[in-house]
């Protein structure tokens, strides 16, 4: 069952016209979403361009008329970060529908140290889109704690794993990382880390379930959980048996961070 929104959510929607309408529930209805990190004490919303160039390929992907501008979007935000009244850090996930435009924010709450994945065979649709449609994996996102918890997204047919419900994922080994690039969402935390000058051997391509015991480290990067790492898959049976390459990582984003 869907968590419905919460005392420590908010949210507000607008139609076409640019009126107040009560925000839909997201999860089933055809639409494009991005979900963007809220920082600072004035809060600033992290990599704004790029959340919203996503949004716009995500909407056209999914072959959804926009009907708002990407100026237009950013005036909502700027509107909404002032109404918010979370301390930051905090998320707003901002959704394009054929009908209106909804923003929804909750507060980015850390994820445990000793992160676990539960596996999940699926593959989305349309995977380089960012769908609210695909209820079928963020419409179970509520059977999570998700700052203890993620669902490891693995092909359905060939055992190739592709994400996180939340994150893109990167597998460690030494400093040789392997990084899926087909049938996968490529995140923004994801490209600012791949464009950063780093000493990592990198492979794109997915590895397979029975691959992962050749990884010490499986790393998450996305707006909600930033850099982290997985420390258990109890499935599979697999166990980190490092970190360095997370604490590597970690400290790439924060100057990352730093220059936006």
């Amino acid at each position: 069952m869907v968590k419905p929104f919460s005392p420590t959510s908010s949210a507000i929607a607008w139609d076409r016209d640019g009126a107040s309408v009560t925000p839909p529930q997201p999860w089933g209805c055809k639409g494009a979403f991005t979900t963007i990190r809220v920082e600072g004490a004035s809060p600033t919303p992290l990599f704004l361009h790029a959340h919203l160039a996503r949004l716009e390929e995500s909407a056209c992907l999914l072959e959804i008329k926009a009907i708002v501008s990407q100026v237009q979007i950013r005036k909502h935000i700027e509107t909404f970060l002032h109404s918010t009244q979370f301390p930051t850090p905090f998320l707003v996930r901002v959704c394009l529908h054929e009908d209106c435009l909804a923003l929804y924010a909750r507060p980015a709450n850390p994820t445990d140290p000793e992160l676990s994945a539960r596996i999940l065979r699926h593959l989305r649709p349309v995977p380089e889109a960012k769908s609210t449609f695909d209820k079928e994996l963020y419409g179970r996102l509520g059977e999570l704690d998700i700052g203890k918890e993620d669902f490891l997204i693995v092909h359905p047919t060939d055992d190739r794993v592709l994400e996180s419900a939340t994150s893109n994922l990167l597998f460690a080994q030494d400093n040789y990382l392997v990084v899926p690039e087909e049938d996968i969402l490529p995140g923004i935390v994801l490209s600012q880390l791949l464009l950063s000058k780093n000493t990592f051997e990198i492979e794109r391509r997915s590895p397979t379930l029975d691959e992962l015991v050749d990884f010490n480290e499986i790393i998450l990067c996305g707006s909600g959980r930033e850099v982290v790492s997985l420390a258990t898959i109890p499935e599979v049976r697999w166990q980190r048996s490092s970190q360095k390459n997370l604490l590597k990582l970690q400290k790439t984003f924060e100057t990352v961070k730093v220059g936006e």
